[in-house]
């Protein structure tokens, strides 16, 4: 039903959408740093020390500076005229067989 009305009436579907979508959060904020032990705090510490040291080894890496080289297009497919076969034509020549591959221990190609 949600994929129909989505597809035939894309408005009506966005409003439902939106009416999902709570107007207000309420967030509380507690406690923050004041309230983490000595521990957590270290630990907060170390992992921004260890973040701070990986960001920097990232700028230090060794950068392969390259300039990209175009590379020459396809030649586009050559477009044959084709005569338009019809299906009773196909059977009465033998196509068909030769498709599913009956003929081929003749050597009819």
């Amino acid at each position: 039903m949600f994929k129909r009305v989505r597809r035939e009436s894309p408005a009506a579907y966005l409003k439902v959408c939106a009416l999902l979508v709570p107007r207000e959060m309420k967030l509380e904020h507690t406690g923050g740093v004041k309230a983490m032990t000595d521990e957590q705090l270290e630990r907060g510490i170390e992992l921004l020390k260890e973040m701070i040291a990986k960001r920097e080894a990232g700028t230090n890496a060794k950068m392969i500076e390259g300039v990209a080289e175009p590379v020459p297009a396809l030649p586009s497919p050559s477009r044959k005229a084709r005569r338009k076969v019809r299906r009773s034509d196909r059977a009465d020549s033998g196509l068909a067989a030769r498709v599913v591959g009956t003929d081929s221990a003749d050597g009819n190609y």
